[in-house]
């Protein structure tokens, strides 16, 4: 009779066939490890979108109605960019919230309300890009062309925001008929717990680094040539500190805001890079958190606004107050 050889001698005559039966056998461990990786993912991103959005809707809510209640304020386009931008962050934050809760918890859903939730998603996040852009093209046009900024600016701010957020819902839309070219609709609206992640192939990838650069050489176009303009007139002597200190802020806010999302997009499989990934996050939810602050509350005039408005608000407080008290006495 003939004795079968023992299996690992056989695996080792041939190293090819041994190493598939490993890849085989550890096929299951990886893949239950990507799922706790990106669910513990989904997790951590619930809870900092979640803190952006309390955090820029309160200070929004008080920007907005200090614009709102001042006529001279409203008409300036730097706080109706303002505005704007702090409305598609706001909103970025809440559909990450709806989004990354859903997967967090496995909650079971047709594949196209993924794809939906996340594409415009998608489509506000590149919104609060293009308003960051275009509020530094309104400071550049106002420094360096200030005669044509009343006549030119003015005229087209309102339908420039219409086309920012026509422009970017369809872009969002092509590029999900684009992933989906290939889905049947049983798969489309297939329920599941989890959908896979959305917007990743190379088309839309590739999309995403370019407009992240090409609104990155805008930016630093328009202040190049604020410095030049400043420089000339001025602005950046030794005892001016505030201005550089400003243009240094600024610089590194938004480098914080518009690094993060090249790495997160070039990275394909966030499982695999979970540090990469989660870092990359943490730094632009951070950035993105601190808007208000850098672009809002550090501005001279509305920190007097807002707190010309406080002061008046606790004084009428106080007077409503005290006619309560003295109301029962005068009826005695």
């Amino acid at each position: 009779m003939l004795r079968r050889k023992p299996l690992q001698f056989q695996l080792g005559k041939n190293k090819r066939t041994r190493v598939l039966v490993l890849k085989m056998m550890s096929l299951p461990n990886n893949s239950l490890n990507d799922t706790t990786k990106r669910k513990e993912l989904a997790i951590i991103k619930t809870s900092l979108y979640l803190f952006d959005f309390i955090f820029i809707t309160a200070v929004g809510l008080f920007i907005f109605k200090t614009v709102q209640q001042n006529s001279e304020m409203k008409k300036k386009v730097q706080y109706f960019l303002l505005c704007h931008h702090l409305l598609c962050c706001s909103l970025f934050s809440c559909f990450g919230v709806a989004h990354n809760t859903i997967r967090a918890l496995a909650v079971e859903s047709p594949k196209i309300v993924f794809w939906i939730i996340f594409g415009v998603q998608v489509a506000i996040g590149e919104g609060v890009l293009i308003t960051l852009t275009l509020m530094t093209l309104n400071r550049c046009f106002a420094v360096c062309w200030p005669f044509r900024y009343i006549s030119l600016v003015h005229t087209v701010k309102h339908k420039v925001m219409i086309c920012v957020w026509i422009i970017t819902m369809f872009k969002s839309m092509c590029l999900l008929l684009i992933e989906g070219k290939d889905k049947s609709p049983e798969d489309m609206f297939e329920v599941v717990p989890s959908c896979s992640i959305v917007l990743d192939g190379l088309f839309a990838r590739t999309m995403g680094i370019i407009l992240i650069l090409f609104l990155g050489a805008i930016i630093i176009i328009s202040y190049c040539l604020l410095c030049r303009e400043g420089k000339h007139a001025g602005h950046f002597n030794s005892s001016n500190n505030k201005a550089r200190k400003t243009i240094i802020i600024h610089g590194l806010h938004l480098s914080l805001l518009l690094f993060p999302p090249l790495i997160i997009i070039a990275v394909k499989r966030p499982s695999e890079n979970f540090i990469l990934n989660l870092t990359a996050f943490v730094v632009f939810s951070f950035a993105q958190c601190f808007s208000p602050v850098v672009y809002g509350l550090r501005n001279k005039e509305l920190q007097t606004k807002l707190f010309n408005r406080q002061r008046i608000s606790l004084c009428t407080g106080r007077m409503i107050n005290g006619r309560d008290i003295q109301q029962p006495q005068l009826n005695d």
